[in-house]
């Protein structure tokens, strides 16, 4: 058994080698087209090949983006110098007492005429070229703010972030614009300040200048407000004080032209006297017509009776005469007193006038005292310890998108011009 099977090992295996040296027949193409194993091996994949046109988009991809990225954030993380900030809070304050009624309109979000005016009055002044020339001449601005030195010899000073040597007033202005932040609330009338610059204690002495002159402002504009109120009161003053004169002396002419301290007590005198007199004539009429019917007429009462009753009508055409006699020279007694009386009720309108010129005189010296406005400070200009500007993350993220945006911009124009073309 063993020596068979040896054999059997020892035998070549003919059929095996001329099997695989037969090679395989081909199998005829079915009319429906090769088979899913014979295209798996006649399909190549495609090798990845760079036209000119992923050469130039990758070109201008690192010109337009990556370049200028990588060298502003070389500028802004090496060369920029580090900028300090100090805070400081205030506002427009006034003695002046108010309707506790008002105190309603500041849950309703009602805000005053007054804090208002007075918060864009300071943001123009703060702004203004008149404080800048201020400050300059009192801080030196131009040297607070001049360009540091980087130690880099390509790029000697931060120029992006300072302030030219030779820079004129209008530079020094749009930089201040930069480096002094007002934000205000109209409401509240509350305005916040942030000063930047290179050093901490020049932020706050900038800061803290700035609030000096903005309540010197609000001093003057008070004293002029008060001087002013106070001088047009005077001139009240003194034009009812002149009307006052005038119509004084317009009294004292008129009394002199026709002799008359008082035209209606004057009448009223006479008056007075006539209608006495007619008062005793019809008396002693009475008397006699009593006397006469019952005695005769040879009774001496009766004849006394006449000579008074002759004596008062003699006295009665006397004073009629005065009437008469002052109407035949001049204007009669009737125009007289209708005279008198317009000038009695002017003297009497110019005093008033003069009183209560006199009494605006002392109102408007009380409302200065009591509404005298003052700036009030509530924060004073804080001393920071670390840099937190320039923002070179924030700049230099927005400088990202705004270059890609410009990169992705350019490039779809390129390439829909020359599709087009």
């Amino acid at each position: 058994m063993s020596q068979k099977s040896a054999n059997l090992q020892s035998k070549p295996d003919t059929k095996g080698s001329q099997a695989l040296k037969t090679p395989p027949a081909e199998k005829p193409v079915p009319p429906g087209g090769a088979p899913k194993a014979v295209l798996a091996t006649e399909i190549r994949p495609l090798e990845p090949k760079l036209h000119r046109r992923h050469r130039l988009l990758f070109a201008s991809f690192f010109a337009m983006v990556v370049v200028p990225l990588a060298a502003a954030a070389f500028y802004l993380f090496v060369l920029a110098a580090d900028q300090f900030h100090s805070k400081a809070g205030f506002s427009v304050r006034s003695e002046e007492f108010g309707n506790p009624l008002e105190a309603l309109g500041a849950f309703a979000g009602v805000s005053g005429g007054s804090s208002t005016a007075d918060t864009e009055v300071l943001n123009d002044f703060i702004h203004s070229q008149t404080l800048i020339r201020k400050l300059d001449e009192r801080l030196d601005l131009r040297t607070m703010y001049a360009a540091r030195a980087t130690g880099w010899p390509i790029i000697t000073e931060d120029w992006l972030f300072g302030l030219r040597d030779d820079a004129s007033i209008e530079d020094l202005e749009e930089y201040w614009t930069r480096m002094v932040l007002v934000s205000r609330d109209a409401v509240s009338g509350i305005i916040d300040l942030e000063v930047r610059a290179f050093s901490p204690e020049a932020a706050r002495t900038l800061a803290q200048a700035i609030l000096d002159e903005s309540a010197d402002l609000v001093d003057d504009l008070s004293r002029i407000a008060r001087d002013d109120a106070i001088r047009f009161a005077l001139v009240d003053v003194e034009l009812a004080e002149a009307r006052l004169a005038e119509i004084r002396s317009n009294v004292r002419a008129f009394r002199s032209e026709n002799r008359l301290i008082d035209p209606e007590s004057n009448v009223s005198s006479q008056s007075g006297v006539l209608a006495e007199l007619q008062s005793r004539l019809a008396e002693r009429l009475i008397r006699r017509g009593n006397i006469e019917a019952y005695t005769d007429a040879g009774d001496a009462r009766i004849d006394d009776l006449d000579r008074q009753i002759q004596v008062i009508r003699d006295q009665i055409d006397a004073e009629r005469a005065v009437f008469a006699a002052r109407s035949q020279e001049g204007p009669s007694l009737t125009d007289v007193i209708g005279s008198y009386e317009e000038l009695l009720v002017d003297l009497e309108f110019s005093e008033n006038t003069y009183k209560a010129a006199l009494a605006g005189v002392e109102q408007a010296r009380a409302e200065a005292r009591r509404q005298a406005r003052y700036a009030a400070v509530h924060i004073r200009p804080t001393l920071s310890e670390e840099s937190l500007y320039p923002s070179r993350w924030q700049l230099l993220l927005a400088l990202t998108v705004g270059v890609f945006a410009l990169w992705a911009a350019v490039s779809l124009i390129y390439y829909n011009i020359r599709d087009r073309s």
